[in-house]
């Protein structure tokens, strides 16, 4: 089928080198550009106007397309689109969660990123352990374990089992305060931490001048499904920050985790409910035929070659 659309997410793009330890898992800058070169020499690529009018059923596609999309609001992709796309003509969806810019405070999921990629497992682990509390530190459970497996399959069985700890188990407020506390174990200012790590508001105004679009990724980055009566909340504080930055309402949304268990049951009445038009997972393939506007598919970049050749 000529008409498919292909969504591409990225996160670290960074020197790969100067992580020894798994956790953040970058895509080196010049590995981007020849990414994207190697993109653009097969297929059109849509911008996020074309990409709405096909999801919309409004317009047609020249042929197999592709959207660059960015997830978490970091400062790497502010150099991707200086660097890469701007020289390219390339516009591109960058999808930000909103607790840094208003609260100056990070992720939890980044702050976790870090300690493990510039930590000896063993140490992490220890470190980790000896921060949460006793009544959350789990048994061993064979079937936590094979879940642990299924999701996190670029992962060793250990760092599942934790990351499966972190994700699904262990409250969100609990894993930022011990994230928070290993940060400050390592004499690590999370006011420092986030200006090194996340854009700035005049750099996201920057690039909506460049003709990028701006989405909603959460304010806090959990995910949606784990944050009960909080989900308004975070999802308008969200909305109101882009807004204000941008000077228009988000229409596009990317869910945190992107997983079938990270995403609204009823994404369309999610997406109807805060003004969404356009709502990406990360459930693997190309989008084509009868499409589902609130739940396209989107892959990472270590899936391009395995997907474009299929």
């Amino acid at each position: 089928m000529s008409e498919r659309l292909l969504f591409i997410n990225y996160h670290y793009i960074r020197d790969p080198a100067q992580y020894v330890h798994p956790g953040i898992h970058p895509l080196a800058m010049t590995d981007f550009a020849a990414q994207v070169d190697w993109l653009a020499e097969r297929y059109h690529m849509a911008t996020p106007e074309e990409a709405e009018g096909f999801v919309g059923g409004r317009a047609s596609l020249p042929g197999p397309s592709v959207v660059l999309t960015f997830d978490d609001g970091m400062l790497d992709h502010q150099r991707a689109a200086r660097e890469v796309l701007g020289p390219r003509g390339i516009r591109s969806v960058f999808f930000v969660s909103s607790k840094p810019l208003v609260e100056h405070q990070a992720v939890m999921v980044h702050k976790i990123h870090w300690l493990r990629a510039t930590s000896e497992p063993a140490e992490f682990h220890r470190a980790f352990m000896a921060l949460l509390p006793a009544e959350w530190r789990p048994d061993e459970d064979p079937e936590m374990a094979a879940k642990a497996a299924r999701i996190y399959v670029y992962d060793s069985p250990e760092d599942g089992r934790l990351k499966y700890l972190i994700n699904f188990v262990l409250p969100y407020a609990l894993m930022d305060e011990i994230s928070s506390g290993l940060l400050a174990q390592r004499d690590v200012s999370e006011a420092q931490f986030c200006d090194d790590l996340y854009m700035t508001e005049g750099a996201i105004k920057a690039l909506c001048q460049a003709g990028h679009r701006i989405g909603a990724h959460g304010h806090s980055h959990a995910p949606f499904t784990r944050l009960g009566d909080a989900l308004a909340a975070d999802i308008e504080s969200n909305i109101a920050c882009l807004t204000d930055i941008g000077g228009e309402r988000p229409r596009w949304v990317s869910y945190p985790y992107g997983r079938d268990w990270a995403i609204p049951d009823n994404a369309s009445g999610f997406c109807d409910r805060f003004g969404f038009d356009v709502g990406l997972t990360l459930a693997v393939g190309w989008n084509q035929g009868v499409l589902e506007p609130f739940a396209l598919k989107r892959i990472n970049t270590n899936e391009v070659a395995e997907v474009c050749d299929a």
